[in-house]
């Protein structure tokens, strides 16, 4: 009869709502569980995980990922804001002669003394141009009172008249002399170019050195910018192996030389990080080009996040 079927109706019509409902809640839990969550995993750091030996997240000052290294104090006016992802260390004095740095204890073999090829990588941040250590490992027998240090140095204006910003990579290792001797010799180019002169930015910036060939590479923002070849003895030939292995390092510092803080040297030009750094990681051996374009992809993609 016409009751029954619209009696029919009505209760094919309450099935079929029913059934669209049910598909937008699977979908929503779908999209919630799934679509989130899977784009985290998606961009998640996972360039060359076998060969990071250190990562500095900053998330909170005690973390400190890498064999033989832990947290010791935070000092002067150094603060845990807001950085490039999640939490970045900060010197907030705005003064580069103002103190503000980490430090982190080393134990006798660490991740660090233990390299022989590196790759390291951090995101900075400056609100002016200037000299300043973001990265310093103390130990050595020289005045510099350093193993390790990345610094920004010397800003002036090229001749295409763009302004220039130094970045320089030191690193100390040990060799044989000729009287059998050990001694402390410098790998240590000096580079420079507009893309370190950025101000109220973050970037990228990386160093690598393969201790097979000697070859040295500086990257911004995930491209190369400088390349070269380390070499030592006579006749000269590549560099080699680092070593590290100073019987005087104890400790890492983000945002100080080592040289002022331990009071082996006082430089006025040895000035404290003005800025912020990010997300310090070390490899234990030379990333590719693409592993470097992969590492700043995939931090930038979760800072968008």
């Amino acid at each position: 009869s016409l009751t029954n079927h619209f009696i029919l109706f009505k209760h094919m019509k309450k099935i079929f709502y029913f059934a669209i409902a049910m598909s937008i809640a699977v979908f929503a839990s779908c999209e919630k569980q799934g679509g989130k969550e899977d784009e985290k995993e998606a961009t998640k750091v996972t360039v060359a995980e076998d060969a990071l030996v250190l990562h500095l997240p900053f998330e909170d000052g005690s973390v400190a990922v890498g064999e033989g290294v832990t947290f010791a104090s935070k000092e002067g006016k150094a603060e845990l804001v807001d950085g490039f992802i999640g939490k970045a260390y900060t010197n907030t004095s705005g003064d580069a002669k103002e103190a503000g740095y980490l430090k982190y204890n080393l134990a006798a073999t660490n991740c660090i003394n233990s390299l022989k090829s590196f790759t390291f990588s951090a995101w900075v941040k400056r609100p002016a141009l200037g000299s300043g250590t973001f990265f310093s490992v103390n130990g050595g027998e020289h005045d510099w009172g350093s193993t390790m240090q990345f610094f920004f140095d010397n800003t002036g204006v090229g001749e295409d008249g763009a302004t220039y910003q130094q970045f320089n990579a030191r690193i100390d290792s040990y060799k044989q002399g000729e009287d059998g001797n050990k001694f402390q010799a410098s790998c240590w180019p000096n580079v420079q170019g507009p893309e370190f002169a950025k101000v109220d930015e973050w970037f990228h910036v990386a160093r690598t050195y393969d201790a097979a060939t000697g070859a040295w590479k500086v990257y911004v923002d995930g491209v190369q910018t400088h390349d070269g070849v380390h070499e030592f003895g006579d006749p000269a030939g590549p560099f080699g192996d680092l070593d590290l292995t100073s019987p005087t390092m104890n400790a890492l510092y983000i945002g100080g030389w080592a040289a002022i803080i331990d009071g082996v040297n006082n430089q006025d030009w040895m000035t404290f990080f003005n800025g912020s750094v990010d997300e310090v990681r070390m490899y234990n051996r030379a990333l590719t080009d693409q592993e470097i374009g992969q590492l700043w992809q995939q931090e930038k993609l979760i800072n968008l996040e």
